[in-house]
């Protein structure tokens, strides 16, 4: 019997293959991250050198002090936490209801809904309508004009009606023989045994919400501004200051004396981070909730 117990625990040639695969993919996977954070953590000056690999070589807090006390980063930071949580949660609620109504095969019109869902995922407006529209509704430079056009995803919808489909006929029945309405069905009964999805869905809309940055210079501009454009804004900055001094001019020489060296490289970096670091420390409470969700919306019905 133990002999049987050891060879069991024993790895098989096709075992070792696969953990081998397996490491390389995730060093493979994890390395970018990793090499854009030692080059953020390194000096700026010594990172123009090249060879900045597993390791910085001499450590700084500098490149995210240079952007930290940027004046408007602060306000531009909380631009985009208001926007992510206010336009992911908005968008929950909505697709969800929408999603909800949409999965019922006894709602009227119910084919048609689902066709012209599926024709937005292919065909769109153009960006010079969506502008002119946004104009026209009185969302240009407004707050709303983050909230209002991302209510809604036709892969989201579609996700969310997948799996609001699998979901037992007793549990709506049962409500409603106790005189629950569809509002009751909804909040009480529908999201709470839904949450894979819903994680899944919020998780969905606050990276693309957090991330984004086009819609802001479309349509935000400085009143607005985001932390994404801050740090685009920020990387052209530097990039500008950067062939200043190295044309010789009389301006490049005062930088010079301030001691002012940018390097576009550093600030890429630090900005990546800096966008990335909130998601990451956000995913892992989500993330058995997210791949049940996927898998789940994506397979059952």
């Amino acid at each position: 019997m133990a002999r049987k117990i050891k060879k069991l625990n024993r790895y098989t040639p096709f075992d070792v293959f696969n953990i081998a695969l397996l490491a390389i993919i995730a060093f493979m996977a994890f390395y970018p991250f990793w090499n854009v954070l030692m080059i953020s953590l390194n000096d700026p000056t010594d990172t123009l050198q090249g060879g900045i690999t597993l390791w910085f070589r001499k450590f700084t807090l500098a490149n995210y002090n240079h952007i930290f006390n940027q004046s408007a980063f602060v306000r531009a930071f909380f631009m985009s936490v208001a926007r992510t949580l206010i336009g992911a949660s908005t968008s929950v609620i909505f697709t969800a209801a929408f999603s909800y109504g949409l999965s019922k095969k006894w709602l009227i019109g119910q084919k048609l809904f689902m066709t012209l869902l599926v024709i937005t995922m292919y065909v769109s407006g153009g960006l010079i309508p969506t502008f002119l529209n946004i104009k026209n509704l009185g969302l240009y430079q407004n707050f709303l004009v983050y909230i209002l056009p991302a209510l809604l995803n036709s892969y989201n919808v579609i996700i969310m009606v997948t799996y609001f489909r699998g979901l037992p006929a007793e549990l709506e029945e049962s409500v409603r023989i106790d005189g629950g309405n569809d509002l009751v069905i909804f909040f009480r009964i529908v999201l709470p045994v839904s949450m894979p999805v819903v994680a899944t869905i919020a998780l969905f809309n606050a990276v693309g919400q957090w991330n984004s940055w086009f819609d802001t210079m479309l349509y935000g501009g400085r009143k607005l501004m985001t932390m994404q454009m801050f740090l685009v804004e920020l990387i052209q900055d530097a990039d500008q200051v950067r062939k200043l001094m190295s044309s010789g001019s009389s301006i490049a020489a005062s930088l010079a004396k301030l001691g002012y060296k940018p390097n576009v490289e550093s600030i890429k970096a630090t900005a990546m981070m800096i966008t990335a670091i909130p998601i990451i420390m956000v995913y892992p409470f989500l993330q058995k909730y997210f791949v049940k969700g996927i898998m789940v919306g994506s397979l059952k019905g």
